[in-house]
């Protein structure tokens, strides 16, 4: 049995804002559709498991970028080595920078109705193919540690996480950076670490950040990984061995997707990054913009290919 199968995410902050919304979508997908909400992880790969039996042909994900990332993650560990469903990110969180990177925009009424509007009517639809990166037994698209985890870890203390919240922790942490405050000290910590792209190991730099990326967009706009869309089947992965201070300059750089200038941040095209702590610092990391604490050794990898519709 074919359709479309929404997830929502009861607890992103538009679905907890918007209770009715889960009624709406499910009005909208009306009977060749299945809408589940899971509340916890094995609900979600019970609903993962339902959706591979009932050999569902779009996966329609209601949250945003770590709901999308728990939603994969799942999807991966159901289906196995067997093809993905196609998917479609609805935009239904606070943050939705992979939606925005692949250009999808609107409402989550909108998009739905969209989809089904052209499911039912089986009219083609717009779509980009990515790889999955995978970190264990999660998936994603983009991965970062150092800077880029500390980043997230201040980001989501204390006050709702927003984008405003976002830009304005960037904009206090680009003015720490220039009076070397306790902000950018934090945010900062060195990272001593072994690295290798694909068996080939990177300078002994102490990193303030290791990052990869099978879509371009990291957030806020800024484009790190953008040799990604052009590679299939391959990661961007970019190491900044620099100072907080000798960063900034090429923010405009990363911002643009252009090549950076300093020679102490590197870059490589890879299907697997290596990364060993030399310390007793643990190696915590983010994936699609959700937190998670590691040990002393990650693996990232590519993972399996997925349709992304673009609507």
């Amino acid at each position: 049995m074919s359709g479309i199968g929404v997830i929502t995410n009861p607890r992103s902050r538009q679905n907890r804002r918007n209770p009715a919304l889960a009624r709406r979508l499910a009005y909208i997908l009306g009977e060749r559709g299945l809408l589940e909400q899971p509340t916890d992880l094995d609900a979600l790969d019970r609903v993962a498991l339902q959706l591979k039996d009932r050999e569902i042909d779009v996966v329609a994900i209601n949250g945003g970028d770590g709901t999308s990332h728990v939603v994969l993650s799942a999807l991966v560990r159901a289906y196995g080595d067997a093809p993905l469903p196609q998917i479609a990110l609805l935009r239904g969180g606070t943050m939705n920078t992979v939606a925005r990177g692949l250009g999808i925009s609107g409402s989550p009424q909108e998009l739905l109705g969209r989809l089904t509007a052209l499911y039912h009517r089986d009219e083609p639809m717009a779509s980009v193919q990515r790889n999955l990166l995978r970190v264990g037994d999660q998936a994603g698209f983009l991965f970062g540690n150092g800077v880029i985890s500390n980043f997230l870890e201040a980001y989501y203390e204390g006050s709702e996480p927003t984008p405003a919240r976002a830009a304005w922790l960037l904009t206090r942490a680009v003015a720490s950076t220039l009076v070397q405050g306790k902000l950018v000290k934090r945010l900062s910590r060195p990272l001593r670490a072994r690295v290798l792209l694909d068996g080939r190991e990177l300078p002994d730099f102490p990193w303030i950040a290791l990052a990869a990326g099978t879509v371009d967009d990291i957030g806020l706009g800024f484009r790190p990984f953008y040799k990604a869309p052009g590679h299939p089947g391959a990661m961007h992965a970019v190491g900044f061995g620099c100072t907080p201070g000798q960063l900034v300059p090429d923010l405009w750089n990363i911002y643009r997707a252009r090549a950076t200038r300093h020679p102490r941040i590197v870059d490589g095209l890879c299907r697997v990054m290596e990364i060993e702590s030399l310390d007793a610092q643990p190696l915590n990391f983010m994936i699609d913009g959700d937190f998670h604490r590691g040990g002393q050794r990650l693996e990232v990898r590519v993972g399996p290919r997925v349709q992304m519709l673009t609507l």
